[in-house]
């Protein structure tokens, strides 16, 4: 079978050119697939905007173009999107595509009339990567600086360095060498796709908890959320206050889910004690993601309550790996 690519355009400073204003989202997909100067490519507009007003709702209608491009026939589909959620948006398609084919989404961290512009580089390292059929069996890849990295792990640690992108946990899948992915670590043992998807219908919000919280936000968030993600401290804990409202939450029938606040934001379940401890949350209810980050733990309980699925089906106290 032939080649077919295809380059999905969201918006993102890849696509930015200069305003009155600073650099605003501006160049259609088209224009930036030509840049490639690969024969057989397709280009699509699904929307054209800044990432942080790209969220569930968007991601679910770029699922849906992605389906409908492996449909297609395409052999691989590239999706040019802002950095700043880059991350968020390549989870919540690791949820809701089976990627059959690659799936890879790239960006820039600077404007394409600035000095020392990375897009176009990204771009041509996501075609690479988009090329290789063996990418299908990651998911969701996000391709920047040269780096292969997956969807659950990878975050952006810096704010404007073009080595902005990282995966804490265990470092990129692979790396682009002489225009080649070199992977260099296996697929994940444990997909992150739902068993069932569908669009986004509930509402979850994450709490961040500091040092010596009160609980209001926690209790505030429980009066109008379907879930709540609590983005703790250390390994995943809260003050006393914050997990006797978080108890209050489940007790009401609303899940909750403790994550950490931690880059590297591995949490436990039965090393510490006490008020607040994971020891105690698992006890009182709440459900532990393992290896997720709040932003896309958040996206995995959004989703999967959306599709009807229970909490301890999304995050199993027996999962393996990331998801």
């Amino acid at each position: 079978m032939s080649e077919q690519l295809t380059v999905l355009g969201t918006g993102g400073t890849i696509s930015t050119l200069p305003g009155a204003d600073g650099a605003i989202p501006r160049m259609t997909a088209d224009e930036l697939a030509s840049s490639l100067g690969v024969d057989r490519i397709r280009s699509k507009d699904v929307f054209t905007r800044s990432s942080r007003e790209i969220g569930p709702a968007e991601a679910w209608i770029l699922a849906s173009a992605i389906e409908d491009e492996i449909r297609g026939g395409a052999t691989g589909v590239i999706v040019t999107h802002g950095t700043d959620t880059i991350e968020e948006t390549a989870y919540a398609l690791a949820l809701l595509v089976d990627a059959r084919i690659p799936i890879v989404l790239t960006g820039a961290m600077r404007s394409p009339h600035m000095p020392g512009a990375d897009g176009s580089a990204n771009l041509r390292a996501a075609a690479c990567t988009a090329s290789c059929a063996e990418v299908a069996d990651y998911g969701p890849v996000v391709v920047l600086h040269d780096e292969i990295h997956l969807a659950s792990l990878v975050t952006k640690t810096h704010g404007v360095s073009v080595a902005a992108f990282t995966s804490p946990a265990a470092g990129p899948v692979g790396r682009i060498v002489e225009n080649e992915p070199l992977l260099l670590l296996g697929p994940p043992r444990r997909k992150a796709l739902l068993s069932r998807r569908a669009g986004p219908a509930k509402r979850v919000e994450i709490v961040n908890v500091c040092g010596g919280d009160d609980g209001l936000a926690v209790e505030s968030a429980a009066q109008r959320s379907d879930g709540i993600v609590l983005a703790g401290t250390g390994a995943g804990h809260v003050s006393a206050a914050a997990a006797a409202a978080a108890q209050r939450a489940v007790a009401d029938g609303i899940p909750v889910v403790f994550t950490s606040r931690c880059a590297d934001g591995l949490t436990l379940a039965g090393t510490y004690g006490g008020p607040g401890s994971e020891t105690e949350l698992l006890r009182a209810g709440l459900v532990r993601s393992r290896f997720l980050n709040p932003a896309k733990a958040r996206l995995r309980l959004l989703f999967g309550l959306s599709a009807g699925l229970e909490p301890d089906e999304l995050f199993p106290s027996t999962e393996k790996g990331a998801s």
